[in-house]
């Protein structure tokens, strides 16, 4: 969550860190997560820890975010992650400049289509931009060898707290991405992550961890239905977070993302009481059959499966 954010600030060499006052290392927190009385963003349901805080300052260039865990057995079943930048006015050419080329043509990430994006949308006009992205993570990769040379320290305190905890992170994860800027809404700049371990969701186990090779991917996940479905279900849960996001931020209309077609809505015969979850995973079988990629029988053989 740090890396789009911490980008920013060592491209201004500004290092000065120090921690956010309103919660600590170990803080269990529900519900929401309160930055200041102007913002606070939902959190998924569940009991969340704070595992990372961070800070920094440098002449009106103001940073700050926390990293929250969700463990079950000491393990990681989901993450969440929220940062903010204020960028003062009085720089304001040369941040813009800074941060535009960062989130949109930073080699390592950023806001334009990549191989490990399985979608992308955003809104782009003049230094304002909104940004919504799906993708899938070498977990182990992404925090110990993160391509970007620069932020290989970054996770320092966040790695220690594990190995001190004793916590194990899932290999693979699929999550969502969530950027805004406006100089318009008092030049605050706010990214949120949300990733989820894919077999809390009812995922097969992944037999390929590396994110080129992994089942997820977008190119591979059309030989890989049962993958599929779990993915479709992240954009959904994803393009939800978006739309609260945008809410949480204050973004302004005419910014906001039009993710409607992406939002799968349960079935509408009430008379069968079903969770949510077998609701969703019947929806996706009967998109995959309308679109070819599995046949009636296969259809007939998922649905039973799922049923019983």
């Amino acid at each position: 969550m740090k890396k789009v954010i911490s980008s920013l600030v060592i491209y201004f060499l500004f290092i000065t860190i120090c921690f956010a006052k309103s919660y600590r290392i170990g803080d269990k927190i529900s519900d929401k997560l309160v930055f200041n009385h102007k913002y606070s963003f939902e959190l998924p349901k569940g009991e969340w820890i704070i595992a990372d805080r961070f800070s920094y300052y440098y002449y009106g260039l103001v940073s700050k975010g926390y990293d929250l865990l969700k463990i079950k057995n000491k393990k990681v079943i989901e993450g969440f992650s929220v940062a903010e930048l204020k960028l003062p006015a009085k720089w304001q050419g040369y941040l813009n400049a800074a941060m535009h080329e960062i989130i949109f043509k930073n080699k390592y990430d950023g806001c334009y289509d990549r191989p490990e994006y399985y979608v992308l949308e955003y809104f782009a006009k003049g230094s304002s931009h909104n940004c919504f992205w799906i993708m899938h993570l070498d977990v182990y990769k992404e925090l110990n060898d993160p391509e970007d040379p620069e932020l290989r320290g970054v996770n320092t305190q966040f790695k220690a707290w594990l190995r001190n905890n004793k916590i194990e992170l899932p290999r693979v994860a699929i999550g969502s991405l969530h950027s805004y800027f406006s100089r318009l809404t008092g030049g605050k700049w706010f990214v949120v992550e949300h990733f989820i371990d894919p077999e809390t969701l009812g995922a097969p186990k992944s037999n390929f961890v590396n994110e080129d090779r992994s089942e997820y991917h977008k190119y591979n996940i059309s030989s890989y239905p049962d993958h599929k479905i779990i993915m479709e279900k992240m954009v959904s849960i994803g393009a939800k977070r978006h739309k609260q996001f945008e809410l949480e931020v204050k973004a302004k209309d005419h910014h906001k993302l039009d993710l409607t077609h992406l939002i799968i809505e349960p079935l509408g015969d009430k008379k069968i009481e079903m969770n949510e979850d077998i609701i969703f995973q019947i929806n996706r079988l009967k998109n995959l059959l309308d679109s070819g990629v599995i046949t009636k029988e296969e259809f007939k053989k998922g649905k039973e499966k799922i049923l019983n």
